[in-house]
């Protein structure tokens, strides 16, 4: 679907807002569409379906930041995208750090389980590592790869960090 000259103009010139805008439309436009069917007819959504919103909502930042980087930056800002989501930049104390707050929730629960109840054992689910990663690595396709660079334009890096991580 070709996008007329005006359409073009206006994700342009609010680069940032039509992110946000299509961002959230897709996610949650998604998600209803997900459990809608159910609460139309009154019923309880079942936890798969709670589940399945997940994934759906994760298409709005990947997709509106793929698509806006196409129609703003052209073929061009989709290669320099694409490659930066290769790039490995920091080194293995950065990556270290990433550790820091799995590490402080597991010590918070085991020392709930220890002091309070076992009922704050912590579980292991290990497969949603996974999820977490693949999340990770969709929503930042968006979030830092097209919103955060228009947003740092100004120059001002650490506010443009803090709107956005708001």
């Amino acid at each position: 679907m070709a996008q007329s000259g005006k359409e073009q103009g206006l994700a342009r010139r609010h680069a940032v807002a039509s992110y946000f805008v299509l961002t959230f439309a897709i996610s949650w436009l998604g998600a209803l569409a997900v459990v809608a069917p159910r609460l139309l007819r009154g019923e309880p959504v079942p936890k798969f379906s709670g589940i399945l919103t997940f994934p759906v909502m994760l298409l709005g930042p990947a997709v509106s930041g793929i698509l806006l980087t196409r129609v703003v930056d052209g073929g061009d800002g989709l290669r320099d995208l694409f490659s930066r989501m290769r790039r490995i930049q920091a080194g293995a104390p950065w990556y270290a750090t990433l550790l820091l707050p799995p590490a402080l929730i597991l010590t918070v629960l085991l020392c709930l389980k220890t002091l309070v109840s076992p009922v704050y054992a912590p579980n292991r689910f290990f497969v949603g590592v996974s999820f977490g990663i693949v999340a990770g690595l969709f929503e930042e396709i968006g979030w830092t790869g097209y919103a955060f660079p228009k947003m740092a334009r100004t120059g001002n890096g650490l506010g443009a960090a803090i709107a956005l991580g708001m």
